[in-house]
């Protein structure tokens, strides 16, 4: 589905995030290509398939990009929260 509508809508604004007083905005395409770099830097790293990649930060694009980005490498992208110790994880 996510391809189908980068395909569809390459330049329409997909995520937006507000640093330093400025927006900041990636297209459908912009995000698609980040998730794969993420996916593809995954796999550069060794990374095993099907393995879980946690994440953990706040919301912002970069947590999104590090969700679908693990999906497009064959992985399972787990949230964490901030508040969680290391027993937790």
């Amino acid at each position: 589905m996510f391809e189908t509508i980068v395909k569809s809508f390459p330049e329409a604004p997909a995520l937006s995030v507000k640093r330093n007083a400025k927006w900041h905005t990636l297209t459908y395409k912009q995000y698609f290509e980040e998730c794969k770099v993420f996916g593809k830097s995954l796999i550069a790293l060794g990374v095993t398939p099907y393995r879980s990649v946690n994440i953990i930060g706040f919301n912002s694009p970069e947590w999104v990009i590090a969700f679908y980005g693990s999906i497009f490498g064959y992985y399972l992208p787990v949230g964490v929260y901030t508040t969680n110790g290391p027993e937790a994880c």
